[in-house]
């Protein structure tokens, strides 16, 4: 079978303009499928917050949330010593609660924390991020540590929990639960940008219900006890949203989740720069705008679907992508009409 030269191809291409429409329209179908499956549509939506300061603590009557915004003046000492403390005094108002919900949380959303303690029915789930678990605290989908049958509706319990040099030990109303080996680099891995929230996830939407009496976060030379008045803020409402989106470029920084999403915009590149080549060195000036404006309609679009990341990050390395791949297109047509 002959083969077809390039410039045979590249002739055909530039005769039938329905077939660069057509190659396009299928592209961004198939860049749209990529960007927003699997389509769980959820409009953000702003929500009362219910949480009620008392004279003790906190109380979780209703799902609500108390918010202790970054930086956090204790983790610097945290990280140098990699030494932690939690101890926390609470009263579940219910035994079947889920999602974990919520009771203290150092996170930035239902996938990306530093840690968590949570309630799963009766048991206590720890999830806790290290050089070893994924950004979720997980470590094969499963929470780093799990205690059972600790909650029992309306009884006032104590949770301790200490993160030191290769051992995480955790007791329940002074009872200790076998300790954990830990790795090298546990705080150290920990992000600083991370709110700190009692009674529910920072997005608002893993309640918990329950009291709060105690929430102690110990570390080397001090400690503060976010149950007390005037520690952590409630906003009167919040924002229910999945993934709330990324504006800081890079922070945090995931080196794989970048590769993927520059590779990823090559091909369509690609596509740009043969449709755009006779424009020579004007296709990138052109084309580079037009990745990044496509890009930045899927990263909004983004917002509305839950399991989906909106981030500044995406757009940055999308573009990035795209400008490589028009400019490949143009290396490679030059070449081809060069041999001609």
């Amino acid at each position: 079978m002959a083969k077809v030269a390039p410039r045979t191809w590249l002739a055909l291409w530039d005769s039938v303009p329905a077939l660069r429409r057509g190659a396009l329209a299928v592209a961004l179908g198939i860049y749209a499928f990529a960007s927003l499956e699997p389509f769980d549509w959820q409009l953000p939506r702003q929500v009362a917050n219910r949480a009620e300061q008392t004279p003790d603590g906190w109380r979780f009557a209703a799902p609500g949330i108390a918010l202790a915004p970054p930086p956090h003046d204790w983790l610097e000492a945290a990280r140098a010593a990699e030494t932690l403390e939690l101890s926390l005094t609470v009263r579940p108002h219910s035994a079947t609660q889920a999602g974990p919900a919520r009771i203290l949380t150092i996170s930035r959303d239902t996938h990306m924390r530093n840690l968590t303690l949570g309630q799963e029915d009766d048991d206590l789930v720890l999830r806790l991020r290290t050089e070893d678990t994924d950004l979720n605290g997980l470590i094969a989908g499963e929470p780093f540590a799990r205690v059972e049958d600790v909650f029992r509706s309306g009884r006032w319990l104590t949770i301790d929990l200490r993160i030191e040099p290769g051992r995480l030990s955790i007791a329940v109303d002074g009872r200790p639960a076998p300790a954990l080996a830990l790795p090298p680099r546990v705080l150290a891995t920990w992000e600083p940008a991370f709110a700190l929230a009692l009674g529910n996830e920072t997005t608002c939407d893993r309640s918990w219900l329950g009291e709060i009496r105690a929430a102690v976060v110990r570390v080397p030379g001090g400690h503060r006890d976010y149950a007390r008045a005037g520690i952590v803020r409630s906003p009167a409402s919040c924002w229910v949203i999945g993934y709330p989106p990324a504006l800081v470029p890079f922070r945090p920084f995931l080196p794989e989740d970048a590769l993927w999403n520059v590779l990823m915009y090559v091909p369509l590149g690609l596509l740009f720069g043969l449709i755009m080549r006779h424009r020579g060195r004007f296709a990138l000036v052109r084309g580079v705008p037009l990745i990044a404006g496509i890009s930045v309609s899927f990263e909004t679009a983004q917002l509305l679907v839950e399991s989906r990341f909106t981030s500044i990050d995406d757009v940055l390395c999308n573009t990035l992508g795209g400008g490589l791949g028009i400019a490949l297109a143009l290396a490679l047509t030059k070449s081809w009409s060069a041999r001609a």
